[in-house]
């Protein structure tokens, strides 16, 4: 039995060991969301599900905040969860003030729109291997400020 408390990550995310492939989570969601806007997240792992060696859950958080969780059991499926996601708008100060007021924010020259390089972090829990994270980077960009169009950023 692995430690249930460590949670392991992919040493080289470009080149997967064998039970990494099978353990770290796979999050699908767009590269752009807008606050205020839901969005659906969803998250894979490949992995089977038999009664002694399964997934038992699934957790999906940002900045610390938790966004949601899926229980499994060795009866479903596949381990796969979804998620609507809304980002509130203070994301983006609280972004800024844990960063850099001047470089924690994008600010496009054009329309005044700012935005957040952030991640989506996916937990999930093995019963026998432990706990393992993925995460896919998101820029977050702000609705109020502007339009919400994408930018290039000066």
């Amino acid at each position: 039995m692995a430690d249930k408390k460590k949670i392991n990550k992919a040493a080289d995310p470009a080149n997967l060991t064998e039970l990494e492939h099978l353990h770290v989570p796979v999050i699908e969601a767009p590269e752009l969301v807008l606050t205020g806007q839901p969005f659906t997240v969803k998250v894979t792992v490949p992995h089977v599900m038999e009664q002694a060696h399964y997934i038992e859950w699934i957790k999906l958080s940002m900045n610390g905040r938790k966004l949601g969780e899926v229980k499994l059991s060795s009866s479903d499926a596949s381990p796969v969860a979804e998620f609507t996601v809304t980002i509130p708008e203070e994301v983006i100060a609280v972004k800024e003030i844990e960063e850099c007021r001047i470089h924690g924010v994008n600010v496009c020259g054009e329309c005044g729109t700012k935005s957040v390089l952030t991640e989506l972090i996916a937990v999930e829990s093995c019963n026998v291997h432990g706990l393992w994270e993925g995460s896919k980077r998101i820029e977050v960009m702000s609705k109020i400020q502007g339009e919400g169009k994408p930018c290039k950023w000066k």
